[in-house]
């Protein structure tokens, strides 16, 4: 239902009353994680498809419970007898009452009342979260047995012969951010099928894994693996044979479709470990090497007609899936030895299962020393606990077997409670001190009505043939922030004023020399933009009376622009009584600061298109925009570019340049995105319910989408010319490009042609006969300093590398040559 919040949260209007969907769930966490159930029952899986069907007003809980009936008894020609039903049975803590409507509609539509049965919180209220849209639910159950004897008693109790089959939820609640529940204004339904469960059923089968969905998968690890056929054994399962099977089928499936859709391991511990968990399967149980890659074929033909982009991002998915592997390869190879040595010193961890956990030997030997220094070591202390999660990066699950391996009892739910904290400051993100500081301080503007500002305006400028304008806007005074202190005055009050009697000794004392950080003017409106999608922040003036502040720095947080500097005006006195709450001011940006930012953001647009149509799997890791260059840190799986490659960036890119592509932008909501092909998303972002912008930029075969706040020039032509400064490629999987466009990049072109020069006028001089060697090796050292060091100049990167070559080329030619004289 994710893809529906912005509609439930009232963000935007749905596209339809009534809405069908077929779509692609993966479950490996948080409330539904079926995660370690796989291949020890019929029905769990980490990816499924959900058939689902919704209403945003158009019904509610009578008619969704009588089509569900009716499509289940009717069209799929299931019996009633083999149906059971529930519903939420209310919660007192919460103050929820039991859904006695929905029990009522059951009854009415016939079934029997021994098979309407109540539930609590677990199994019959549906959350997104710990926070969000949220309902009662009522869910149908199939028994797979088709025994005409009620089974009501063994409702959600696991079985895998009577299996949940349909969940219609009625979202009518939010859940607050302090756990209140209140209603919302409208009442949705969601319905979600599970195709997989609804197969086994029609097909007449006792697991879903028997299916034709399954049966490909299986066919291909027995050809691959050469083993026995798939038996479909639970029990006296002979070295696990079977049960090696639905994992490796089901997780083949989930892997696949989680890096097509743009997942990557590096930013999902989970993902990561499912991908090494097939592996080991694959090797352990049936012998064979790379047996996840060929299944990645098979899961993209059966699955392909329905979600093309499977066959379109294949590629893709093969080279992250060999990149991990042999990633895998080389950790085993180093963690063993270290710890085989571990296991020496402390025999009792040869019983940790897995030895290959990352931060293992490092956390286990944190635990050594820790427990040598406590008093009483028959307790795993939560602290501790919690920095071998935290710090080394184990699981609750490794965490337990360290303790028992030790004698320790280990506080399970104290530990829980911790990582329920640690998530929930980790929506916020890795902040400095200052930025949790201000959040704070924008917390009161909050809680005293102040409005957030308005920064649209950012967006707003024109093109008038010969340059960009930037409109100035008329705003006004909300907030002011000192060394981080937060100044909220009523209106009309001079900060001066507030400063005397309230803020501590220190800033009573400030100094009248200003640190440009010092000091935060927040407003109602303003076009400045702030630090967002790697872009670096405008330069600009607030005129406030005869006042001017000098806009050095803009930060967003939750909403309020925060715009730093100081004040022209030096003297401290003049600006703190001056300066009022409510105050009306002008805001202007510097032209030439914003233009070469957007000069280089689209650059950098053009930069990931190309890398991406040379690599078969990259993703930007960060990028830096600012006025004077981009530079852009990449995960290429391994892939390194070559000089060649580089060159070829440079020529496809400014061959946009020079046919001067018109860059486009719209505006959509979460919702209009999910429906937009091919676009760009930074992994792990999370985009927000509206105002999302996508910049296209679309010449032949060069297609650039991407989903980006930043600013932009409206047409390639403006970019005058791209060239590399900088390449690196560090560790296995990190390259990082430096790149310059504009007038520095013309600059920069012409100092390597002069260089070119120079080094073509060394050869020419090699071809004279009284040219000693001597010169040549005065003039060559004074060209390499020139290349390694530039004297201050900007020189292309591909340039460089080419007249590197190029001298060590004449120098070998110039000592031949010296030899020849010599002889």
């Amino acid at each position: 239902m994710c893809q529906f919040k912005g509609i439930f949260l009232n963000y935007y209007d749905s596209p339809a009353m009534k809405v069908t969907n077929s779509q692609k769930c993966i479950r490996v966490s948080g409330k539904h994680n079926d995660l370690n159930i796989v291949g020890s029952d019929t029905y769990h899986h980490t990816f499924f498809e959900m058939l689902g069907n919704w209403s945003f007003g158009s019904y509610f809980k009578e008619e969704a419970c009588t089509y569900a009936w009716d499509l289940l008894t009717n069209h799929y020609g299931i019996n009633k007898e083999f149906l059971y039903v529930t519903y939420f049975g209310g919660n007192e803590k919460l103050r929820l009452e039991p859904d006695i409507e929905c029990k009522d509609i059951w009854l009415s539509i016939g079934v029997p009342k021994e098979k309407v049965l109540p539930f609590g919180l677990q199994e019959n209220f549906w959350e997104m979260g710990i926070s969000g849209p949220c309902g009662p639910s009522t869910e149908i159950h199939v028994d797979h047995t088709r025994q005409l004897a009620n089974r009501s008693m063994q409702i959600n109790k696991g079985l895998a012969n009577l299996t949940e089959l349909w969940n219609i939820v009625f979202i009518q609640y939010i859940r607050l951010e302090n756990g209140t529940i209140t209603p919302l204004s409208k009442q949705y339904v969601d319905t979600g099928m599970g195709f997989e469960r609804l197969v086994a059923f029609l097909q007449e089968k006792d697991s879903n894994y028997d299916t034709d969905i399954f049966q490909p998968l299986f066919k291909a690890i027995q050809r691959y693996a050469n083993v026995p056929e798939y038996g479909g054994k639970f029990y006296n399962d002979k070295n696990e044979l079977d049960s090696a099977y639905r994992i490796l089928a089901d997780h083949s499936r989930m892997i696949t479709v989680a890096l097509t859709d743009g997942m990557v391991p590096e930013e999902s511990n989970k993902l990561r470990k499912i991908i090494r968990k097939s592996v080991d399967v694959s090797e352990n149980v049936f012998k064979k090497q790379g047996l996840l890659l060929e299944l990645s074929y098979i899961v993209a033909e059966s699955l392909g007609d329905t979600y093309p982009e499977l066959h379109d991002n294949l590629g893709k998915v093969q080279k992250i899936i060999a990149f991990e592997e042999e990633l895998y390869k080389k950790l085993q190879c180093t963690t063993a030895k270290r710890w085989e040595k571990l296991c020496k010193v402390y025999p009792q961890s040869k019983l940790i299962t897995d030895w290959l956990a990352p931060g293992l030997v490092d956390g286990y030997k944190y635990l050594q020393c820790a427990l040598n220094n406590l008093e009483i070591t028959n307790v795993l202390p939560g602290d501790i606990a919690f920095k071998l999660y935290d710090t080394y990066g184990l699981s609750v699950k490794t965490i337990k077997e360290l303790a028992k391996v030790e004698s320790l009892h280990f506080d399970e739910e104290a530990l829980q409670k911790e990582l329920e904290s640690l998530k929930n400051r980790s929506r916020i993100g890795l902040e400095s001190n200052s930025v949790t500081t201000l959040r704070k301080c924008v917390k009161i503007f909050e809680k005293k009505g102040v409005p957030k500002t308005d920064d649209t305006f950012k967006y707003e400028y024109v093109y008038d043939g010969n340059s960009y304008q930037f409109p100035k806007i008329e705003s006004k005074i909300t907030g002011v922030i000192v060394n981080d202190n937060i100044i909220l005055t009523e209106a009309n009050e001079s900060v001066s004023e507030y400063i005397c009697s309230t803020v501590d000794e220190t800033i009573r004392n400030y100094s009248a020399e200003l640190n440009e950080d010092d000091i935060g003017i927040i407003l109602d409106k303003t076009l400045c933009y702030s630090v967002e999608g790697g872009q670096t922040s405008d330069k600009g003036f607030i005129w406030i009376k005869d006042l001017i502040f000098n806009i050095n720095n803009v930060r967003k947080i939750d909403g309020y622009v925060i715009h730093y500097g100081k004040f022209l005006q030096s003297d401290l006195k003049k600006w703190t009584e001056e300066l009022k709450i409510g105050d009306n001011c002008l805001v202007s940006i510097v032209p030439e600061f914003r233009i070469g930012l957007m000069e280089h953001h689209t650059g950098a647009h053009l930069l990931n298109a190309c890398i991406k149509q040379i690599m078969k799997a990259v993703y930007t890791r960060n990028s830096s925009i600012l006025s004077d260059s981009l530079k852009i840190q990449y995960n290429a799986f391994g892939e390194k570019l070559s000089l060649e490659q580089l060159k070829e960036i440079e020529k496809v890119i400014n061959n946009v340049i020079k046919a001067n592509v018109p860059i486009t932008t719209k505006v959509l909501n979460s919702l209009e995105l999910l429906a937009e092909n091919s676009v760009t998303l930074t992994p792990g972002e999370i985009y927000p319910y509206t105002n999302i912008r996508i910049v296209k930029i679309d010449f032949d075969h060069l297609k650039s989408k991407e989903a980006c706040c930043g600013t932009h020039v409206s047409k390639t032509g403006m970019l005058e010319y791209f060239c590399f400064l900088k390449y690196s490629s560090k560790g296995v999987s990190n390259l990082t490009v430096k790149g310059v466009v504009g007038s520095h990049a013309k600059i920069a072109k012409l100092a390597g042609e002069r260089l070119q020069s120079k080094l073509l006028d060394l050869e020419n001089k090699l071809k004279i006969e009284k040219f000693t060697y001597k010169a040549f090796k005065s003039i060559s050292k004074e060209i390499e300093n020139e290349i390694k060091n530039g004297k201050g100049m900007l020189i292309p990167y591909v340039i460089k590398e080419e007249c590197l070559m190029k001298l060590n080329f004449l120098s070998k030619l110039g000592s031949l040559q010296a030899k020849e004289v010599k002889k």
